[in-house]
C-alpha cells in the first residue's frame, strides 16, 4: 500500500551556531518547508535580543566555546554563520594594512 502523501513529514530539529540575526535559520526553514529551531548559540547582545524576540521559546546557548555539548539536545540540521573572530580573540581589534 502506498504511503499517505497528504501527511507532512515530521518537522526536523534545527540547531544554529553563530546565529547572528537568524537569517540563515529562516532560509533553511524555507528550504526545508518547515523545521523547528531547537537552540541558538550567539554572543552578540544586539543579535541575541533579536533572536529572543523572534524565537522567544528557543534557548540561546551563548558562547560555543563554553557549552557542554553532551547536555545539548541533538538536531537533524545544523546551521552555522561565521564566528566573530574579534570577539573570540583570534584577530586584532583593527586592521593593520
Amino acid at each position: 500500500m502506498p504511503a499517505d502523501l497528504t501527511v507532512p513529514p515530521t518537522s526536523p530539529l534545527i540547531g544554529s551556531l553563530c546565529s547572528g540575526y537568524g537569517g540563515l535559520d529562516l532560509g533553511v526553514q524555507a528550504a526545508l518547508g518547515g523545521g523547528t529551531l531547537a537552540w541558538h548559540a550567539e554572543i552578540d547582545p544586539g543579535a541575541s535580543r533579536i533572536l529572543s524576540r523572534h524565537w522567544p521559546t528557543v534557548p540561546n546557548l551563548g558562547d560555543i566555546t563554553t557549552v557542554n555539548w553532551a547536555d545539548v539536545p541533538g538536531v537533524c540540521v545544523l546551521t552555522a554563520g561565521f564566528p566573530c573572530q574579534r570577539r573570540l580573540g583570534r584577530r586584532p581589534p583593527c586592521r593593520t594594512g
